[in-house]
């Protein structure tokens, strides 16, 4: 099959994807450099946010005919958490979950211990050390990222470890993830420390887990680009509107601010704030990021997702097709975009369906023979075609180790009346066949198949291997 031909067939962004980056980045400067005018408008909203929360609740009800209640569900929360939109499976993130924790117990095992005792710990341990212990030198880099000042300090560095952490533990699994957050987070602790002692000519020590979480936002801004941002917005006691932002206006918005004060904390040393452990933990983040290509990886699961998402839409199939073929060019194996394009094809029989069909068949053989006899199913259902012979007897064991044996036998009886398929495998799917239908006493049809198997392969090694075996099952 050929896929329709795209300019970025090898690029992970086209004109089109690199221009809506720039339109984004525009947007970031406006709101940055008019952020004070906005934030009154934005308290203004704030005021009248029930109102317009009820009042889309209402239009929706009537364009979807969905009660409002069902839409209120959607669009509200208890909970006043950010977080950023997952993926279509549910997903712990337990790596995630483990970091909080040690955070929070490390800060809340200190609060019993006296106040110099605690001053101690943080004097030996922050980036760099205050003391000059040797040993304390090599553990201080790891050891000052799960240290803080005070509670506001804590919960406001797991606030956003939690609104951006999860998304990216899932996508790199929690080893990868785990490693990238202390990774980055040392870099930006060796920022802060290079930075001030170039310009201020003094030791800089820093505590706090903002330097590895800023990396963990880089590693966002580039793999998770396209995802909003869920921002509880309060409007009434304790119900909360979810609020669906873009993700890097927000994260653009953060560096610029880290921006303007690593350069003021330049101007003025007294700022307290490690702002150049944000910006080069975030930059590292950033960079590696594209170092290890998650920008492809991105590409392909945003225009996967929109393709899957149009599908639901009647007025926008060209548009599913569009970015199917396009999550397809960037990976030809990608299951989810061969499944819903194969689906999309499906329903006009297109020629091509059948092939996207097969090959989302043989993936899910490999990882998941259940899930591939579920895809075939829906293959039969909509062609009336063998499959690729070969394809179709590995899809007969499947159904054959799974107990399901009609299905199976069905399978095999379509490869044997195949005069494309090739002998060999007409001659192994004959002999499974005979033994298929003799365990399940169907013993007029074994009979019937096992003289086929004689006249068309009189010959062939696998006659005498069935009628051994046909007579053995016979006899016990």
């Amino acid at each position: 099959m050929t896929l329709e031909a795209k300019p970025y067939r090898r690029q992970p962004f086209d004109r089109d994807e690199k221009f809506y980056l720039l339109k984004v980045a525009i947007l970031i400067a406006i709101i940055y450099f008019f952020r004070r005018e906005l934030a009154s408008l934005i308290g203004f909203a704030w005021l009248l946010a029930p109102f317009f929360l009820f009042s889309y609740v209402w239009f929706q009800s009537l364009h979807t005919g969905d009660r409002v209640i069902d839409i209120l569900r959607r669009h509200i929360t208890l909970i006043p958490v950010t977080y950023a939109e997952g993926g279509k499976k549910f997903f712990i993130p337990w790596a995630t979950i483990a970091l909080v924790g040690l955070n929070a117990a490390v800060f809340y095992a200190m609060r019993p211990l006296p106040a110099q005792a605690i001053e101690a710990v943080l004097n030996q341990f922050s980036f760099l050390p205050v003391g000059k212990v040797g040993w304390n030198y090599l553990l201080s880099p790891l050891a000052s990222l799960f240290l803080h000042a005070d509670a506001g300090h804590l919960w406001g560095n797991m606030f956003f470890l939690w609104a951006f952490a999860p998304a990216v533990e899932e996508r790199l699994g929690a080893k990868y993830f785990v490693g990238l957050y202390l990774l980055t987070g040392i870099i930006g602790g060796l920022t802060h420390v290079v930075i001030v002692r170039l310009f201020f000519s003094t030791p800089a020590h820093a505590i706090g887990a903002s330097g590895a979480v800023s990396g963990i936002m880089g590693i966002f801004m580039v793999r998770c680009y396209f995802k909003k941002l869920i921002i509880p917005v309060p409007v009434f006691f304790l119900v909360n509107a979810k609020l669906k932002l873009n993700s890097l206006i927000v994260l653009g918005f953060f560096f610029l601010q880290d921006l303007n004060g690593g350069f003021r904390q330049l101007a003025a040393s007294k700022i307290q704030i490690a702002y150049w452990a944000h910006i080069g933990s975030m930059a590292a983040g950033f960079a590696l990021a594209l170092l290890f290509r998650l920008h492809a990886k991105a590409a392909e699961e945003k225009h996967t997702e929109a393709g899957l998402a149009a599908m639901e839409s009647p007025y926008a199939r060209r548009d599913s097709v569009d970015s199917l073929q396009t999550a397809l060019q960037l990976n030809p194996d990608n299951e989810p975009a061969l499944l819903g394009l194969a689906r999309e094809f499906a329903v006009t029989r297109k020629p091509a369906g059948r092939e996207l069909f097969q090959k989302a068949i043989t993936l899910k053989l490999r990882t998941s023979p259940e899930q591939a006899m579920e895809i075939y199913r829906e293959y039969r259902d909509a062609y009336s075609q063998i499959l690729d012979p070969g394809l179709q007897y590995r899809l007969a064991g499947a159904f054959y180790r799974k107990g399901d044996h009609e299905p199976a036998a069905r399978l095999l009886e379509t490869i044997v009346l195949e005069p494309s398929a090739n002998d060999e495998t007409r001659q192994r799917s004959f002999f499974q066949l005979v033994v298929l239908l003799a365990e399940n006493n169907m013993l007029d049809a074994a009979h019937y198949r096992m003289q086929q198997f004689r006249e068309q392969f009189p010959d062939a090694p696998l006659v005498k291997a069935a009628e051994d075996k046909f007579v053995e099952m016979l006899k016990s």
